[in-house]
């Protein structure tokens, strides 16, 4: 990815990254922050889905987890939609929710933050209006924070759209897509970068595969499928 972005995501961005269910995407914003923690930024994982133990479980059989780093705090891991019933934050408001992050990520000093996932928060307001608003805030919040951030985009299987609701990608610094796509009966997951402000990035598509140190890009010529 670093290759493909000239250097990795810029920093102080926010990022979506779209895909459906089993393509990776958990795996690739649990081993960015795991690369940023061993470079001395502290990483905060948000979670809408799963308690901290699942994760934690799961994430384990990879090479690049380092349980040390998660010892010493340099890898935080919060349940948000716990946190907020536990202090009386309505998951409607957009204004609870952006001080409730805000102070987690203030309290962890995270520089690396992944919110899994964003369609799952925003699934709380009741209107586009409000989606519009407390992702444009976010995004300035997090920027005013220097924290460089992976949206996690939940996409329908199959389908050539970035987010649910249509508003994440366009206020978002960067999108990057994982899909999946078949070969001879075999299904492949293929991983692309369409937008980043301020990199002249390649868009090319990459097989991507989950091995036992974690995401791997390989172009598609090397793997034969061009």
């Amino acid at each position: 990815m670093d290759e493909i972005l000239g250097g990795g995501i810029p920093k102080r961005k926010t990022v979506v990254l779209a895909g459906a269910c089993g393509t990776g995407k958990t795996i690739l914003g649990e081993q960015f922050l795991f690369a940023g923690a061993r470079e001395g930024e502290t990483g905060l994982y948000l979670s809408l889905s799963e308690p901290k133990e699942k994760i934690l479980e799961d994430v384990q059989e990879f090479t690049f987890y380092d349980q040390k780093l998660v010892d010493m705090g340099k890898i935080k891991i919060v349940d948000i939609e716990s946190d907020a019933r536990l202090q009386g934050i309505g998951l409607q408001s957009v204004d609870g929710m952006m001080s409730l992050i805000r102070r987690v990520i203030q309290d962890s000093e995270a520089k690396r933050v992944v919110i899994d996932s964003v369609t799952a928060l925003i699934a709380n307001f009741a209107d586009k209006d409000k989606i519009r608003t407390f992702i444009y805030e976010l995004g300035h919040q997090l920027m005013y924070m220097n924290c460089t951030t992976i949206l996690v985009s939940e996409i329908p299987p199959m389908t050539f759209t970035y987010s649910v609701y249509g508003v994440e990608e366009f206020i978002a610094d960067g999108v990057m897509l994982v899909t999946d796509f078949e070969r001879k009966g075999e299904l492949l997951r293929a991983f692309q970068v369409v937008k980043m402000r301020g990199v002249n990035h390649s868009r090319n598509k990459y097989v991507m595969k989950i091995l036992e140190d974690g995401i791997n890009l390989i172009p598609l010529f090397k793997a034969g499928l061009e």
